[in-house]
């Protein structure tokens, strides 16, 4: 298992498309973006590809990670596993604006793209099951999405009288 994840990419950039595939097995230290969403102790895992490119190196690949959260209606604990893109360019001065990664020396520091892509890849509201109805249905009642597009469907939304002209208009003489 992977205890760093710096990578000296000096070789690749001495010609242009020149490619390593580099595997990431790594525990990252405790993330949790609020109590109710965690990531476990265990590996992420996953593979990315580095490519020389003019002025730096591409990083290309996917990481996936288990997650703890609770269920947003009845605060069980829920567990899954998701898996999130790295699309990541170094460049040498990189400009502030843009949505560059400055590359400074022969090195690269892949464990912060992993730390925030398993950190977007966490739910932002996960369910335990979909058919959950949480601690006190009668109160507050679950509703999904279908019900509430089909609602939406099924009112009739009264029409601007000043655009009433417009539905005497037959456009098919």
């Amino acid at each position: 298992m992977t205890k760093h994840l710096t990578i000296n990419v000096s070789d690749l950039r001495h010609r242009l498309g020149e490619r390593r595939t580099i595997d990431i097995d790594v525990v990252l230290p405790a993330l949790e973006v609020i109590a109710s969403r965690s990531v476990p102790d265990e590996p992420v895992v996953g593979t990315v590809v580095i490519e020389s490119i003019e002025r730096g190196v591409s990083v290309v690949g996917q990481v996936g990670s288990a997650w703890i959260a609770e269920c947003r209606r009845c605060l069980d604990d829920v567990e899954g596993r998701s898996e999130v893109q790295i699309d990541e360019i170094f460049q040498v001065d990189a400009p502030d604006d843009a949505d560059l990664i400055d590359l400074v020396g022969d090195s690269i520091d892949l464990l912060p793209l992993v730390r925030d892509a398993v950190l977007v890849g966490l739910p932002l509201a996960p369910l335990c099951r979909e058919t959950c109805t949480g601690p006190d249905p009668d109160r507050y009642p679950a509703v999904t999405i279908d019900e509430i597009e089909a609602e939406r469907a099924a009112e009739e939304p009264t029409p601007d009288p000043r655009w009433a002209a417009l539905g005497e208009l037959d456009l098919n003489e």
